[in-house]
């Protein structure tokens, strides 16, 4: 059984079919372009009528040169719209060109979103729409169809395996420096390229692989946060559609350490890509595979975003912090004492000042502080979504720590399945090692400083809103970096 016939499987088990009433998107892996031409046909023809030309295809990419296959000059846009375009109008669009911005500097921010906001809105002549590219031109056309034209058919064709966006109903845009998760448009159907996500750069891969290993630490955190009382929802139906992809993902991990992935390799990564966009989408949430990994993530992005600096790849960042998280998670379990009088609680008052702290004396740029030469009206305002996103949450652990007696009682019953639902540490560093992932900041790509790691390690409980182990270190008076000894 190959792994998309083993992904479709596990959903008609959980009794959910992969169409768009389900709002599942269609999976579609071609091992050659014959294969991916007759499947673009067999779409793009439901949605047509019988004069063809009168209808127009959208086609999104952010203007950088990706190869169609390996040792090949030919670009995928030119495959693409050439093969579409046989049958059909395409309407091509570079967001570089038409941004007028270097193709390294886009990414998904209000900034960006706004252009393809403008794109989508001149031009009401397309039924279908497919977003040739990373995950950050997925993003982008995601969420403007879903503000601008939601009953549209949106198709995406990921051009390397980085991120789970490309099957998510969901998408992460930068708001003033600070990641937010914004409920997006369906995707139709994610079609799977072999020879072109083969000929990607093997770092691009292996970032997806490391986005893949927070499925091994986040369901922690949402264990966790309904334990605690801070959600009052939790399933396991993420947990069981991604566990069938445990053994295989962990195997995979030495393969994604190779120059060059294998047809089964490329198969095996694309479908556990395919299933965690898939497995958040059925949640209704990103909980299931963005914990306390991704909020690091995203606290390292604050400051490269703030200073205007190059971003390390997202899920470069993730397998590092995934490796904080395991450690974390590793404490918890051993650790048998709480001392009460050393638990926190701020009001909005306390909150912002401390906030107020944390900004002032952030390594922007990297072993360097240089406030004067940060943007001062965005850092007010992304202050105010930090303050407003904790006070949320640390209302909520005021009520916990009404009933933290409950949780102690419960805490041996707690620990046994906070250890079934996630890895240790060592095995964690083991398969970021074989993936050749970075196990220390130093070594990702841009270097990040340890002053930066340990900052976003502190900074953690005042990324988001959502609850995360770090608020439960932080609420219980430790160290998120004396936890992971970091």
């Amino acid at each position: 059984m190959n792994c998309f016939d083993l992904l479709k499987n596990t959903l008609l088990n959980e009794n959910i079919n992969l169409n768009s009433e389900s709002n599942v998107p269609n999976q579609v892996y071609s091992k050659n372009y014959f294969e991916f031409e007759n499947k673009m046909e067999e779409i793009l023809s439901h949605f047509f009528s019988n004069n063809l030309k009168d209808d127009s295809v959208f086609i999104l990419c952010d203007g950088n040169f990706k190869s169609s296959e390996l040792n090949s000059n030919i670009s995928i846009s030119d495959v693409v719209i050439k093969i579409i375009s046989k049958k059909y109008n395409v309407i091509y669009k570079n967001l570089s060109l038409e941004s007028k911005t270097d193709v390294d500097n886009i990414h998904a921010s209000e900034y960006f979103l706004n252009h393809v906001n403008h794109l989508i809105k001149n031009d009401k002549r397309c039924k279908v729409y497919i977003a040739l590219g990373s995950g950050t031109i997925t993003d982008l056309l995601k969420h403007s169809l879903y503000l601008n034209a939601p009953d549209s058919i949106f198709i995406s064709i990921p051009t390397a395996m980085t991120v789970t966006a490309f099957t998510s109903s969901f998408s992460v845009l930068d708001i003033e420096g600070a990641k937010r998760t914004r409920i997006s448009k369906t995707i139709h159907t994610t079609i799977w390229i072999e020879p072109l996500l083969q000929a990607a750069p093997i770092t691009l891969s292996r970032a997806g692989y490391g986005d893949l290993l927070a499925r091994f630490v986040a369901y922690g955190d949402w264990y966790l946060a309904y334990k605690l009382k801070i959600t009052e929802t939790y399933n396991e139906l993420a947990y069981r559609l991604m566990e069938v992809f445990s053994a295989p993902l962990k195997n995979l991990s030495e393969s994604i350490g190779q120059n060059i992935l294998t047809n089964d390799a490329t198969q095996i990564h694309a479908s556990a890509l395919a299933m965690a966009g898939i497995a958040m989408s059925l949640s209704g949430e990103t909980t299931p595979l963005s914990g306390y990994e991704h909020v690091i993530s995203h606290a390292l992005d604050f400051l490269r975003l703030t200073s205007n600096r190059t971003l390390v790849l997202h899920g470069e960042q993730v397998a590092l912090a995934s490796l904080t998280s395991a450690m974390s998670i590793d404490w918890f379990l051993e650790n048998t004492e709480f001392d009460i009088k050393k638990f926190r609680s701020m009001n909005e008052k306390e909150t912002e000042k401390l906030i107020n702290q944390f900004l002032n004396s952030a390594p922007y740029y990297g072993n360097q502080n240089n406030i004067n030469s940060i943007d001062q009206s965005k850092l007010l305002e992304v202050k105010k979504l930090f303050i407003q996103d904790y006070m949320i949450k640390s209302e909520k652990w005021n009520k916990a720590r009404e009933n933290f007696d409950s949780f102690l009682n419960e805490l041996p019953q707690i620990k046994k399945h906070l250890s079934n639902i996630t890895i240790r540490s060592y095995e964690m560093q083991k398969l970021l090692e074989n993936a050749k992932l970075p196990t220390y900041p130093e070594i990702t790509n841009p270097p990040t400083s340890a002053l930066e790691f340990r900052w976003a390690l502190r900074f953690s409980p005042f990324i988001r809103s959502r609850f995360c182990i770090a608020d439960l270190i932080f609420w219980i008076g430790e160290d998120t970096c004396v936890v992971a000894a970091i």
